[in-house]
């Protein structure tokens, strides 16, 4: 990383981020440019836990090549100063260079979707999975990291630059990002389709 006063080396943050958060994208060889897809995830055991159609491009470009690149970032403000070299962002993100282990098992699917399902899920309350409507039809991918980086810019109120100059930053918040921790309770009640 070129940037190290930037490096996000706090790896339970880390976590706890790539827990959170609802969208990653994947990023597939594919010709003439690389294919970037947006999709759910969950984030266990040093990898990631991602689906597509058995009869997609995605597919296809995996089989082709395991190698994936997964990116998930949150931008939570505009940061302005008088000197327009200084106009920036505050921001997290994660890249990660995987292997991706496919499988088209009908059983191991549904195992991956049933783990994938506790971090949108957890309450339980759903129908179990069709094979005929689901498995059949889709592939689970585990995408095991090969290696991460993670950068992170969030100043504190006065912060000075990195050259030591203080730009006199103004921000502007963005609006929350799409994390599960920013749903209401009521997301996550089990008696909702009693």
């Amino acid at each position: 990383m070129r940037r190290t006063d930037l490096a996000w080396n706090d790896w339970p943050a880390v976590r706890a981020f790539l827990e959170d958060h609802a969208v990653c994208r994947v990023a597939v060889h594919d010709t003439p440019f690389p294919y970037v897809v947006p999709q759910s995830y969950r984030f266990v055991e040093g990898a990631f836990l991602v689906h597509c159609s058995r009869a997609g491009r995605m597919a296809r470009c995996i089989a082709a090549d395991p190698h994936v690149t997964i990116e998930i970032d949150q931008v939570e403000s505009l940061l302005k100063a008088p000197r327009a070299d200084n106009t920036s962002l505050e921001y997290r993100s994660v890249i990660a260079r995987c292997i991706t282990r496919a499988s088209l098992d009908d059983l191991g699917i549904e195992e991956q979707q049933y783990a994938a399902l506790e971090k949108y899920r957890p309450e339980h309350d759903y129908e179990p999975i069709s094979r005929e409507r689901a498995t059949r039809r889709i592939v689970a991918l585990r995408c095991e990291i090969i290696e991460l980086s993670a950068k992170k810019r969030i100043l504190a109120d006065g912060q000075a630059a990195a050259d030591g100059s203080n730009p006199g930053y103004a921000r502007y918040p963005f609006p929350p990002a799409a994390t599960l921790s920013s749903l209401p309770a009521e997301a996550f009640d089990p008696r909702r389709f009693s």
